[in-house]
């Protein structure tokens, strides 16, 4: 019974630490020392963990429609910068700074990010973390 209960604890452990691993940091995805800009209309909002997603469609150099991912913090973090389920409405215009990926996907690290008149939506990074 003692060793049967010690290999369930064993085999828990190597179990949990699988899903721990896997978890991502920003320099697995993203340029972490540049930044860029894009503006669009926001498609979906999902204040959720891991990370809060943002859906965005932007228009490329061409005209074209692009669909962006803008990828984020926590919820638990983004609520003491001031963030909320409803900081982005769909339709609404929006300004994102932010790490562009690594491949050069529609795939942004949010840094900052802004209304359409200028105003920033909650505290950057580091201000209140």
């Amino acid at each position: 019974m003692v060793r049967l209960s010690k290999l369930l604890i064993v085999l828990g452990l190597l179990a949990g630490g699988g899903t721990a691993s896997a978890h991502h940091s920003a320099p697995v995805f993203y340029k972490v020392d540049e930044r860029i800009t894009i503006e669009g209309t926001v498609k979906e909002f999902r204040f959720t963990n891991p990370h809060a997603i943002l859906k965005l469609e932007v228009e490329g150099e061409g005209g074209e429609k692009q669909e962006w991912t803008a990828e984020t913090t926590s919820p638990s973090v983004l609520r003491r910068r001031g963030w909320s389920q409803s900081s982005f409405k769909p339709g609404e215009k929006v300004k994102l700074e932010g790490m562009p990926s690594i491949d050069g996907s529609f795939l942004i690290r949010i840094t900052r990010a802004f209304r359409e008149d200028g105003t920033e939506i909650g505290l950057p990074p580091g201000t209140n973390n």
